[in-house]
């Protein structure tokens, strides 16, 4: 179906050939909300059997009659209203065909567009203080523009530093072969721009850009970016109570930026690692990380040697292995991969028609999208202390699930079952990021690619020596090694009260902050993808940082419409969030299993993952305590009582 919304009214039989590529389960949901009856959703929901477009059980007769009176309902106009709270209440209870519990329903409404909970307004207007406040974005990935869009939105003074020469943080500097989300398109997106047309149902790279990017275009806030300026330096003026910031241009040229706030979204994924491997200044061919490829450099017919088997190595490796004479892939542990029935799929035209015209099933498509990614396997990750194994496995979960994906990873190793001993990673599942299959157990049995266990290897001018002394010839090096995401705030150096380093606090990589974004002796500075704020369990990354934004922009407001000037976080108040922060990392595979990972520090401490479910940051989030925080109103005297 092509049309668009600006067409004609389509015939009942175009719909029906529309909804013929939509997902089940959303129509049924879209019908009773347009025809405001629940009855349905009642009846049927018992054939919904997860939040996955393909879990459902209708029969065939059912699924006719869900679309033909879908249809009748879109075709009625009734299109454009907008249901009542009690009725979507229902409906959530019906989605996936179990309830959801009451107290996430607030949020889901949140994510569907159903209110308006999750953004900062003024009390009662703009105050006049916000002409002389200002606050300064370090980062233009998603983070920053969520932010910077908040502040827009309220008029706030603003600017956004950025070092590359665009916005869109590490999916614009992120450009290798087969780059992209492991995570839903149509939830990995901000709630407030809902996207009807991604083409894929999990988007690549350059699509993922573009819609970054007309996020800032479509807010007006391109005058708000400056580009080439990479930060050096923020230091707090004791004596001003500001920030006193210094960038560098790419021209060399110092700027020196006061700033009553000052906000980090340099991200926790910004700093490529590298291991200094033995040798590899005298390696003669080309060499670079997947977080800056050379696309000056020509694969076709080379010997092409792939460091690492993560995340972006899942991705590089098939989408090369046609195009290279050899792939040898050095493995220091192998990684679990799981297969999504959809996820190198195009989204259907019916599906994009009805996202862009029936705005309930683009509400409902985004709800059950997010309830098949937040935290859906989380109990395969939680320890239960009365569970022992000698497989390392945390829980009957965990082994369930080792035992599922074993069964995937021998189906797609074939009649090549010898390469097991190589596929399969020796630690529990969840231990490491949980990695989308992007092909590559189809990718190890292909002739012209040799899997290479090695922990400690070396560089000769044309070869790289393994872990036994095999030379493999190689011409171009490909480094899928990761980031340095224990050592948060390293792209800069930050200077608190008196001087202060963030080191002093945080030493190399064991940084700590209340709720991952404020930090004691910093006052007036946070911090977006913080300490242990990324997503264990499954979710958005959007999400969360539509959650930092939303708080740290609450706290701005409330200092400029009481005229505060300081505002820092009690060293209390951290530490005890941070206690229990930590009993709750205790329970998490992550803490306890043997196996290594990137989201534990040198001392083994777990510092990026939070231990909480996505509700529970949303709603640890939502209400900005204030005793929590130190006030300091901008003179003193009885008017100046703060509001806590």
């Amino acid at each position: 179906m092509n049309h668009t919304s600006n067409d004609p009214t389509p015939t009942h039989e175009e719909l029906l050939a529309a909804l013929a590529d939509g997902e089940l389960a959303s129509e049924l949901l879209t019908l009773c909300e347009l025809t405001d009856d629940a009855t349905l959703a009642k009846r049927w929901s018992a054939y919904i059997t997860g939040a996955s477009p393909w879990e459902h059980e209708f029969p065939d007769e059912i699924a006719h009659e869900i679309r033909e009176q879908l249809a009748t309902a879109i075709l009625a106009e009734s299109v454009a209203t907008q249901p009542s709270s009690d009725l979507v209440d229902v409906l959530l209870d019906h989605a996936v065909g179990s309830p959801i519990p009451k107290p996430e329903h607030l949020f889901m409404r949140k994510e569907m567009r159903l209110n308006t909970v999750d953004e900062v307004d003024w009390t009662d207007g703009r105050p006049e203080g916000a002409d002389s406040f200002s606050v300064l974005i370090i980062g233009s990935g998603l983070s920053g523009i969520a932010a910077a869009r908040r502040l827009h939105r309220l008029g706030i003074n603003f600017e956004v530093v950025e070092k590359g020469d665009a916005s869109g943080g590490t999916w614009h500097h992120n450009t290798y072969p087969g780059c992209g989300v492991d995570i839903a398109s149509h939830y990995f997106s901000y709630s407030f721009a809902p996207n009807s047309q991604w083409s894929r149902y999990y988007a690549k790279q350059p699509e993922i850009l573009a819609y970054l990017r007309n996020c800032v275009t479509d807010a007006g806030m391109q005058d708000h970016f400056t580009f080439n300026t990479e930060v050096l330096s923020a230091n707090w003026q004791d004596d001003e109570n500001l920030w006193l910031v210094t960038t560098r241009s790419t021209d060399g040229e110092l700027r020196h930026i006061r700033a009553n706030v000052v906000i980090s979204a340099a991200g926790l994924l910004d700093r490529p690692s590298t291991p200094d491997f033995p040798g590899l200044a005298d390696f003669g061919g080309a060499a670079f990380h997947a977080a800056e490829w050379d696309h000056s450099v020509d694969l076709a017919g080379k010997r092409v040697a792939l460091v690492g088997t993560g995340a972006s190595a899942n991705q590089i490796g098939p989408n090369i292995v046609d195009v290279v004479d050899k792939l040898t892939v050095f493995q220091r542990s192998a990684h679990w991969n799981v297969g999504i029935k959809n996820y190198g799929q195009n989204v259907t035209e019916g599906e994009k028609w009805l996202l862009a015209n029936v705005p309930a099933y683009g509400r409902w498509f985004r709800a059950r999208t997010l309830l098949s990614q937040n935290d859906v396997m989380r109990p395969a990750q939680e320890v239960d202390p009365t569970w022992s194994s000698e497989d390392g496995s945390i829980s009957a979960e965990n082994a369930r699930m080792r035992e599922v994906l074993t069964d995937y990873i021998k189906d797609e190793l074939g009649d090549h079952q010898d390469l097991l001993p190589k596929a399969l990673p020796d630690y529990p599942p969840f231990t490491k990021r949980m990695l989308r299959d992007n092909g590559w157990y189809r990718m190890m049995r292909r002739d012209n690619v040799e899997v290479v266990p090695a922990r400690g290897l070396r560089f000769e001018s044309d070869a790289m020596i393994d872990d036994d002394g095999v030379r493999h010839p190689v011409d171009i090096a490909v480094f899928a090694t990761g980031f340095e995401a224990s050592k948060m705030l390293a792209s800069y150096s930050v200077y608190g009260r008196e001087g202060v380093s963030i080191r002093d606090i945080w030493g190399d990589d064991d940084p700590r902050a209340y709720l991952g974004m404020a930090v004691p002796r910093f006052p007036n500075f946070f911090v977006m993808y913080g300490p242990n704020t990324n997503i264990g369990t499954g979710g958005s990354i959007f999400g969360q940082a539509e959650n930092w934004s939303r708080y740290i922009v609450d706290l701005v407001a409330t200092m400029v419409e009481q005229n505060v000037t300081v505002t820092e976080v009690t060293d209390e108040a951290c530490t005890a969030y941070n206690e229990r922060l930590d009993n709750r990392l205790a329970q998490m595979i992550w803490s306890v299993s043997a196996g290594g990972t990137w989201y534990r520090n040198s001392s083994g401490r777990v510092t990026t993952n939070m231990p909480w479910t996505s509700f529970e940051y949303w709603a640890m989030t939502q209400d900005v305590v204030l005793d929590d925080f130190e006030l300091t109103p901008a003179f003193d005297s009885p008017a100046s009582v703060l509001t806590r």
